[in-house]
C-alpha cells in the first residue's frame, strides 16, 4: 500500500512542477533534513540524497530518478541501506481551473526486513510529513506568483 497526498492550487503546471520537484527546496521543511540534489539536475540516473541528521547520527535516504517526464512525472526509488521504497510526484492540469494544477505526490516506504509494520507506519505518517511539504512548497510558489492563490486539500487515500 502507499499513500497519496493531492492538492489544487491556482498556480500554472509548470509553476507546480517547478515546486514540486525543487527536491533542495524541501530542505525547509523537513526538520533535521538537507537535500542534496547532485550539480547535473533531476536526469534519469541521477542519485538525490535526504540526510536526516540528530546530533551525531546521520541517515541517508538515498534515491534514484527512473521516470522523468518534465512537468508532468518524476519517480524516485529509495536504494538506501535503512530506507527501502518508492516516491510519484505527478502535475496535470486541474479540470476544475483550466490556469491551475492538481499534484499528486504517492510514496511508500519501509524499512529492509521490516516491511508490513515500518510500511504501515508509513503510510499513517506521510500524509502528515509530505502533506505539510507540498502545501509549503506550493505555498512559497504562490507567494512568487501574483496572481495564483493558496493550494487546496483533496483525497488523501490512494
Amino acid at each position: 500500500m502507499a499513500f497519496t497526498v493531492s492538492r489544487s492550487t491556482a498556480l500554472a503546471p509548470e509553476v507546480a512542477w517547478s515546486a514540486v520537484t525543487d527536491l533542495a527546496e524541501h530542505t525547509r521543511d523537513v526538520p533535521f533534513t538537507d537535500v542534496q540534489v547532485p550539480a547535473g539536475g533531476l536526469v534519469l540516473g541521477a542519485e538525490v540524497i535526504a540526510w536526516t541528521r540528530l546530533g551525531p547520527l546521520a541517515v541517508a535516504d538515498r534515491m534514484l530518478v527512473t521516470v522523468l517526464d518534465p512537468g508532468r512525472r518524476l519517480r524516485l526509488v529509495k536504494v538506501g541501506r535503512l530506507l527501502r521504497g518508492w516516491a510519484d510526484i505527478t502535475v496535470r492540469t486541474d479540470p476544475e481551473r483550466p490556469d491551475g494544477a492538481l499534484v499528486d505526490w504517492t510514496e511508500e516506504l519501509w524499512l529492509p526486513g521490516l516491511r508490513g509494520p515500518t510500511r504501515r507506519l508509513g503510510d499513517r505518517l506521510g500524509p502528515i510529513v509530505f502533506g505539510r511539504v507540498v502545501d509549503a512548497v506550493l505555498a512559497r510558489a504562490a507567494d512568487d506568483d501574483e496572481d495564483a492563490v493558496r493550494p487546496t486539500r483533496s483525497g488523501s487515500a490512494p
